[in-house]
């Protein structure tokens, strides 16, 4: 019966394992070597077999979890190993997806298959984005040109070992090297808006990107390359900001085809460098001032939004050599963010004052020529640009036509939420109620306990 053919073979694989054992050394070393030489062509037909299967499925370009495992568990590194299976592992490994490594159940502790080099890592949206990646189970490379103190606050935000720190230069093509050679995804988020004696506009946002994307070239192990720029950017813009960001996306278009490109609208949240430029002037002057007539349009969208979005890409092949505008869904003038901003922080006495573009920027040229003459640090100058001035000019809306949120199976954030959450800090009373707040002897009000 089929049972006792089974006991039979049984038999025999164990008499047979047993004469092994009872040989000499050299009997068993060469049984050993023929036992591995057969296990080489399995291996070999194996590779063979899947690699017929994923051509014949043309419909599936993607390997399926089952092929991942089987082929991710058997790699056929022995020196006896034919030229042609060699061949075939290295034409099958660059069909498979980027996260093809993953092991774990997923998480913080877990490892996601992703090693991202995160430049501009230190900003406002790099410490969501390496937070959110971290989080995932990916190693994040560093690099960064501040100093520990600046960048410390980066290591908690993955389990211990996966957030990987060192020091770089922009101009040292060697530096970006280094770590472009060690990741498979790499993602570029310098940026400034304004320029200084050491840095222009062109160099963070076009040749700095042009380096990036020819040693990303370069680089056998990077996979994905994902450039952030700004909603806004073109060639013929006025503002030599938007203008040099365009610049850069050309170039990392031209030198890596495969390039993602994000452009997002205006970041806020709690380190922002809009609403709270707004709620500074309202708690420090009796009025905030806006360029001309404050008629530029805007999309502002959730910093965290657009980190969670630029975190799953490398997942999403889809996204593969395509422009994303990450913008919210509401658009608001400057002058209802200014109105907005002085609601949220009850700015009694704060009201809107409309300044002639001339004069900003007769404001704006003695800092502006300190900043590229002296060899210190000036105070930031948020909103007092020439730069800033000439942006006012275009509006800065999504199209249509474009892809966003939508396409990456997001929602973004209502954005009045948001401003209330970090906004109310700048309030005279602290966390109090609206109505409470509205009355003339609120602060009396407040200290009798509530019933």
């Amino acid at each position: 019966s089929k049972r006792e053919r089974e006991r039979k073979r049984e038999r025999d694989a164990g008499s047979k394992a047993s004469r092994i054992m009872s040989c000499s050394y050299s009997s068993k070393r060469a049984a050993g070597i023929f036992l591995l030489r057969n296990n080489e062509k399995k291996k070999t037909m194996m590779m063979m077999k899947m690699m017929r299967d994923f051509e014949a499925s043309a419909s599936s370009p993607t390997l399926t979890k089952s092929h991942r495992r089987r082929f991710y568990s058997s790699p056929a590194k022995n020196e006896s190993a034919s030229s042609s299976s060699s061949s075939l592992q290295h034409h099958f490994e660059k069909e498979l997806p980027v996260d093809f490594e993953k092991k774990g159940t997923g998480g913080r502790s877990s490892y996601s298959g992703i090693t991202a080099a995160v430049f501009g890592s230190t900003g406002f949206l790099g410490r969501y984005v390496v937070n959110h990646l971290a989080k995932n189970g990916s190693r994040v490379l560093v690099p960064t040109r501040c100093s520990e103190n600046h960048r410390q606050h980066l290591k908690p935000m993955g389990d211990l070992g996966q957030i990987v720190q060192f020091d770089y230069s922009m101009r040292d093509d060697e530096a970006i090297k280094y770590a472009v050679e060690r990741a498979n995804v790499v993602i570029n988020m310098v940026g400034r808006e304004w320029e200084t004696r050491n840095f222009s506009f062109e160099d963070v946002h076009r040749d700095f990107p042009r380096r990036l994307a020819e040693a990303c070239k370069e680089s056998s192990s990077v996979k994905r390359l994902i450039h952030v720029s700004a909603l806004g950017a073109d060639v013929n813009a006025k503002s030599k900001y938007y203008r040099t960001k365009a610049e850069g996306d050309e170039e990392v278009r031209r030198i890596f085809p495969r390039a993602t490109i994000v452009k997002p609208a205006k970041l806020i949240g709690v380190e922002d460098r809009f609403l709270n430029v707004f709620a500074e002037h309202a708690s420090k002057f009796p009025f905030v001032p806006l360029t001309g007539l404050g008629e530029s349009k805007h999309q502002p969208v959730s910093v965290d939004d657009v980190a969670i979005a630029i975190s799953q890409m490398p997942y999403d092949e889809e996204t593969v050599g395509k422009e994303y505008v990450l913008a919210g869904e509401k658009t608001f003038t400057m002058e209802e963010l200014a109105k907005l901003t002085v609601d949220a922080g009850r700015f009694r006495s704060a009201r809107v004052a409309y300044i002639p573009k001339f004069v900003y920027k007769l404001l704006s040229a003695p800092h502006e020529f300190l900043l590229n003459r002296v060899p210190f640090p000036l105070p930031t100058p948020k909103g007092l640009t020439r730069s800033f001035v000439d942006a006012q000019d275009a509006d800065y809306v999504k199209k249509p036509n474009e892809l966003g949120f939508k396409e990456l199976g997001m929602t973004p954030a209502k954005m009045d939420g948001i401003t209330i959450d970090y906004l109310r800090s700048y309030r005279s009373g602290g966390y109090l109620t609206n109505p409470l707040a509205k009355k003339e002897n609120f602060h009396e009000e407040a200290r009798v306990p509530l019933r």
